[in-house]
């Protein structure tokens, strides 16, 4: 399916983003520590600017680790149903996790909402806008959603394969 092929693509490209935004979140924290050892100046706000990147971190690679089959499941009943059996219990896993994120999605879309019309900022040495951190979730969950929908289609495909 092309359109898996290309949103698996940029799952892949958001995973190196969340990456390269760790990386450098170590890498702020370590200069931060360095500074305040060697020279007594550490650097403004930089618990607060991880405090902002840390929920791009978590949020943006759960639909990758569901997509590459990294999140935990127990399969202690399902390992001995058969295999179509399994499959039928996979897509109903994954309209319940849609429905979950979905509700999520929506209710963090709010909050974000909310926090970037008043324009709310953290009290820090300077001035961050918290509603960036706050964007994290609805974008993470919408992208995990979208990758349930990849993952029923898919389940689907295999089902049908299995009858023929």
């Amino acid at each position: 399916m092309n359109v898996e092929r290309g949103y698996n693509a940029f799952n892949r490209f958001i995973v190196s983003l969340a990456s390269i935004m760790l990386c450098a979140m170590a890498w702020m924290i370590l200069f931060d520590v360095a500074m305040r050892f060697l020279f007594n100046s550490p650097l403004p706000a930089s618990v607060e600017i991880s405090q902002l990147i840390s929920p791009w971190v978590i949020f943006l690679p759960f639909a990758y680790t569901l997509a590459v089959g990294g999140h935990v499941q127990v399969t202690l009943v399902t390992m001995h149903l058969p295999e179509r059996w399994r499959h039928v219990c996979d897509i109903f896993t994954y309209i319940v996790d849609l429905v979950f994120f979905a509700i999520i999605c929506y209710y963090s879309w709010i909050e974000f909402a909310h926090s970037f019309s008043i324009n709310e900022i953290m009290l820090a040495a300077v001035m961050l806008p918290w509603w960036s951190g706050k964007l994290a979730m609805p974008v993470g969950t919408f992208l995990i959603g979208l990758q349930c929908v990849f993952q029923i289609l898919s389940t689907i495909r295999r089902i049908r394969e299995y009858k023929k």
